[in-house]
């Protein structure tokens, strides 16, 4: 009886993992997705979306086409379905850093700070100075109130992409209060240096109205000319006698 259950417990494994290994390489694309009844075919985002989806469907194991896939969901305002295809696309190729980064800014806006912290630093993992995402780790850990751990990762993301100061490439610089801190701590001596910059005279400068500079020599008009010489002995003084 004890043999009858040992083998029956055994089936029941093997099938249980013959059933998981057939649910892993079933493609979640054969069917007709939930959203695809949402998408209009005059639409150009839904028309992208649609393409992208018929691309997995051919290829359900493309980690590029699951990156663009998420990013158009997330467009679309799904943004659950952009997570799972995001992670769909780590889970077929791990080195895909941008769907890393892209993983932690959709859980990072749901309020996921360790899952999106996961995601963040494989991304800096998979791509060393990776600037964006050592920025968004160091605003989350600004929301958690660790200034030192947020500074931290500001200085570096800083130190390697100086256009994330500008709001018109990275808007969220308007989210921290800690810029001129990281600043400091990035460049210590640098904002010293850079105000006591001189600046050569333009080239081509003329001064206006400027006078001519003084010539060292005396005017004309205060010049002695010598004296002709006396040739005239008449004119001539006499010479002083000698003393007695």
């Amino acid at each position: 009886m004890r043999r009858t259950l040992i083998v029956a417990a055994a089936v029941a494994t093997l099938f249980g993992c013959a059933g998981l290994r057939m649910h892993r390489n079933e493609n979640p694309y054969a069917s007709r997705l939930f959203i695809e009844q949402f998408l209009d075919p005059n639409n150009p985002l839904d028309a992208q979306i649609q393409q992208t989806i018929n691309g997995l469907r051919a290829n359900p194991r493309s980690a590029a086409l699951h990156n663009r896939l998420g990013q158009l969901l997330r467009q679309k305002g799904f943004p659950k379905d952009a997570e799972v295809e995001f992670e769909r696309a780590v889970d077929a190729d791990p080195h895909l850093y941008s769907a890393w980064y892209n993983l932690g800014l959709v859980r990072q806006a749901r309020g996921d700070y360790p899952g999106a912290s996961f995601a963040y630093h494989r991304a800096v993992a998979y791509r060393k100075g990776f600037s964006e995402a050592l920025f968004q780790l160091g605003l989350m850990e600004e929301q958690r109130h660790n200034t030192e751990g947020a500074i931290t990762y500001y200085a570096r993301a800083f130190t390697i992409n100086h256009s994330l100061l500008d709001v018109r490439v990275n808007p969220r610089i308007l989210d921290s209060k800690l810029v001129d801190l990281a600043l400091m701590r990035a460049y210590p001596n640098e904002h010293a240096r850079e105000s006591t910059q001189f600046y050569a005279t333009p080239t081509g400068y003329s001064q206006p109205n400027l006078e001519p500079a003084p010539s060292p020599q005396p005017p004309a008009t205060a010049i002695v000319p010598p004296t002709a010489p006396i040739t005239n002995p008449a004119q001539q003084q006499p010479p002083p006698k000698p003393p007695l």
